[in-house]
C-alpha cells in the first residue's frame, strides 16, 4: 500500500514541478542580474560515506563547493532549490522545489570480496523533490517527497531539528532526528542482486523491498570571519531488515561525514 501511495505521490509531484525545474536556469539568471542582495560562495569539501557494502571501505572523495543564495533561488553544494514562498513570523510554512544528490555508490572494484567484484556498479542518485518546512521557536519540522530522476523509485522523509546557538551569526549546531520511507525501486537498485549477477558471482538472488530507515544527523557551521565559512555534518541511518538481509550488505548502518570550507563574495 505504501509503495502504491508513494508512486502516486511521486507521479503527481513530478508532473507538477517539471515546468518549475525547466525554468530554474532562467530564474537563476534573472536573480543574478536583478538581486543586489544575492550572495555567492566558492570553496571545496570532502565527503566520506559508508553504504555498508561487503568488503568495501569508506568512500572518500573531494567536491567543489559552489553556493548561491538569492531571494528565491539557491544552490548549496549538492542541492539546487527554488522557494515557492518565503517563511515569515506570520506564516512559518515554506515550500520549495529541489533537485538533490545523495553521495552513495557501489563500484565493484572497490570491494575486497571476490563475489562482490562480479556485480554491476551502482551510480550516485539524484532526486527531484518537493520540500515542506515548518519553522517554530521549538525547532524546525521538515517533510519531503522525492522521485529518482532515473526512475528507480520514490522516497518520503520527515525530520525534526533543533538549532543550538547563543550566537547564530558566528556559529550554530543543529541536531536532528528523522525517518525515511524508501520504495523497493530504490532499495533494489542499491542492494538487489539480479539473476544474471547471481549466476556470475555465486551470491543468492535478492529482490529488496520498500523500507523504513530511522536516522540521526548533526550539522553545523562556523563563520571564521566575514568571508570565510566552515560547514560540517555527520549522519547515521539504521537499515531496515529488508536492506540488511541483502547478500550485498554488511552491517545495519549507513553513515556520511561532510566537511567544507567556502569563501563568500
Amino acid at each position: 500500500m505504501m509503495e502504491a501511495l508513494a508512486r502516486s505521490i511521486g507521479f503527481i509531484i513530478t508532473m507538477k514541478i517539471k515546468k518549475t525545474v525547466v525554468r530554474l536556469s532562467a530564474i537563476a539568471t534573472m536573480l543574478v542580474i536583478s538581486s543586489a542582495q544575492a550572495q555567492w560562495s566558492l570553496g571545496a569539501g570532502g565527503i566520506s560515506s559508508d553504504a555498508s557494502y561487503r568488503g568495501v571501505d569508506r568512500d572518500n572523495f573531494v567536491i567543489p563547493v559552489v553556493g548561491y543564495e538569492g531571494e528565491r533561488f539557491y544552490f548549496r553544494g549538492l542541492e539546487l532549490g527554488y522557494r515557492l514562498n518565503q517563511a515569515s513570523r506570520r506564516s512559518p510554512h515554506q515550500w520549495s522545489v529541489i533537485v538533490t544528490g545523495a553521495p552513495f555508490r557501489f563500484r565493484p572494484n572497490d570491494s575486497r570480496d571476490p563475489q562482490m567484484r562480479q556485480l554491476d556498479s551502482r551510480s550516485f542518485s539524484a532526486e527531484l523533490a518537493l520540500d515542506y518546512r515548518f519553522m517554530t521557536p521549538f525547532g524546525v519540522f521538515d517533510a519531503r517527497v522525492g522521485h529518482d530522476i532515473r526512475g528507480n523509485g520514490h522516497r518520503l522523509s520527515a525530520s525534526y531539528a533543533y538549532p543550538l546557538s547563543p550566537n547564530p551569526r558566528k556559529w550554530q549546531l543543529s541536531p536532528s532526528i528523522g525517518i525515511a520511507y524508501i520504495s523497493s525501486g530504490y532499495t533494489d537498485y542499491y542492494y538487489g542482486v539480479s539473476v544474471a549477477e547471481a549466476e556470475r558471482s555465486g551470491l543468492a538472488e535478492y529482490g529488496s523491498q520498500d523500507a523504513f530507515n530511522p536516522n540521526l544527523r548533526l550539522s553545523g557551521y562556523y563563520r571564521i570571519d566575514e568571508r570565510w565559512n566552515l560547514f560540517g555534518a555527520i549522519s547515521a541511518s539504521r537499515l531496515s531488515s529488508k536492506i540488511a538481509n541483502s547478500p550485498m550488505a554488511d552491517g545495519r548502518y549507513i553513515s556520511t561525514a561532510i566537511l567544507a570550507v567556502s569563501y563568500s563574495f
